[in-house]
């Protein structure tokens, strides 16, 4: 499998992280794969010796096994992305300034820390992994951390935006110095309302939050609707009930075009009265592929009026949004035909956390772009103030500097979804239920039990449909 192939290439670099998150989405759609399109993991045989008969092969393992075998790969590649996750930041803890100690170097090429909604999925993902997987123990602290990241992203964000601000300032006043320890000055502010810079940064900010939808900061209503299925059907108390009615009573003001949530809510409140959810089978719909990020150059302003030297172009990040995806799933149970409907759309959550970051980011790259483009535009100087070949071979390497630094962070997990979709039925009789994309149908037989969950993974119309199934009660 290649996202193996490059986790185990990636231990130790600059990208580990994102490599164990492809990693962790790669093994659970083969969880949900036809095992018959899978790699044998059957151990191989050993090699008979002379004149011994060649050991009997083992049996094939069953469509249950390979399932199971590539969850349990899927939680521990996740696991051994939140041991990154978890290592970047209590270092953060412990190194306030790491950040301003990075500003003058390419964000490109800084390790990649996640970003909130990043650490919110990781956990998300190893929570429906051992669903499937009937540890619900398991599923539940995923789903505590999951929520509880949402929350510490806006805690962290004010942190990034406080430390920038206080860069922004330094380097306005000159007291900010680079990493060679030299003085910088430069006004961040009054860069960002120059009329050739301003609607420049102003339009690759609209075009990348054009889908953004009002979740709240760094929510994530997926993640929210996994937490109040799990307590509205697994709880163990009171407590555990009113926990999923209040998830509920969250999607309901969050998502209220969403068909399902008013009967979800009506269930979850039946759960805390003591009615238990049954008979019920969730088809979740996980549809897309989640924005993609690129870099466009803006001209920004040095302040040093020359006829060298007046803007530079600078690396800033954007947003792309990836339409062509199925945007609707049927499912047929029994009499009953019904769509899914969106419980979560990524790109919105991701154009959340850019809008958020992005104050950080173009500050930093106002700072370090301009601040290095002065610096080198006065080496040059003295180069060519020698003439011959100094200048000549200076302009080279200057040339060569500029392009190698002056890029823009366009890592992203690529894997994640475009849409997070889902449907609830009544559980047919015969326990088969038909999911239909345009002229495919695929059937599913589920097994023995009160509350089942259907998993579909399309990401393009022309890829192929995932499709399994797991009893959660």
């Amino acid at each position: 499998m290649q996202a193996d192939k490059q986790a185990q290439a990636g231990v130790g670099s600059k990208d580990e992280l994102l490599y164990r998150l492809e990693q962790g989405s790669a093994l659970r759609s083969a969880a949900q794969a036809e095992p018959s399109l899978l790699p044998d993991i059957r151990s191989p045989l050993p090699t008979s010796k002379n004149g011994e008969s060649a050991p009997a092969p083992l049996p094939a393992p069953t469509a249950a096994e390979v399932h199971s075998y590539y969850l349990k790969r899927s939680v521990a590649a996740f696991d051994a992305a939140e041991e990154k996750v978890n290592a970047w930041e209590n270092e953060a803890k412990v190194k306030l300034g790491a950040e301003a100690g990075a500003l003058f170097t390419n964000q490109a090429n800084l390790p990649y820390r996640g970003r909130a909604y990043d650490k919110v999925m990781m956990n998300a993902y190893k929570a429906l992994d051992y669903m499937a997987l009937g540890e619900k123990d398991n599923a539940r602290v995923e789903l505590n951390r999951s929520l509880q990241r949402q929350r510490d992203a806006v805690e962290a964000n004010e942190k990034r935006i406080a430390a920038v601000q206080e860069q922004a300032d330094l380097a306005r006043q000159g007291q900010l110095k680079d990493e060679k320890g030299q003085a910088v000055a430069y006004d961040s502010s009054r860069a960002v309302s120059d009329n050739r810079t301003g609607p420049a940064l102003q339009a690759t900010f609209n075009a990348s939050i054009a889908s953004m939808r009002p979740y709240g900061d760094y929510v994530n209503p997926f993640a929210v609707f996994l937490d109040g299925l799990f307590f509205t059907v697994l709880g163990e108390g009171g407590s555990d009930f009113e926990h999923g009615r209040k998830s509920f009573e969250r999607l309901v003001s969050m998502v209220p075009e969403n068909r399902y949530l008013q009967a979800d809510l009506f269930a979850a409140t039946n759960a805390a009265e003591g009615k238990a959810l049954t008979g019920v089978t969730y088809v979740i719909f996980e549809t897309g592929s989640a924005p993609s990020r690129t870099q466009v150059r803006v001209d920004i302003p040095t302040f040093v009026v020359t006829s060298k030297l007046a803007y530079v172009g600078a690396a800033f990040p954007k947003l792309v949004f990836d339409n062509n995806y199925i945007n609707i799933l049927m499912v047929t149970a029994g009499e009953t035909t019904c769509t899914t409907s969106t419980i979560a759309s990524m790109d919105s959550v991701v154009a959340n956390d850019f809008k958020n970051a992005w104050p950080s980011v173009v500050t930093k790259t106002l700072i370090t772009t301009a601040t290095k483009a002065i610096l080198q535009a006065a080496i040059q100087k003295q180069l060519d103030d020698r003439g011959g070949w100094a200048g000549l071979i200076g302009t080279v390497a200057m040339t060569a500097f500029n392009a190698g630094t002056n890029i823009a962070d366009t890592r992203t997990w690529r894997s994640l979804p475009k849409e997070f979709q889902y449907a609830r039925v009544p559980t047919p009789e015969n326990r088969e239920l038909t999911i239909t994309v345009g002229a495919e149908h695929k059937t599913v037989v589920l097994d023995p039990g009160l509350v089942h969950v259907v998993y579909v993974k399309s990401t393009s119309p022309t890829a192929p449909l995932f499709v399994s199934s797991f009893v959660l009660k």
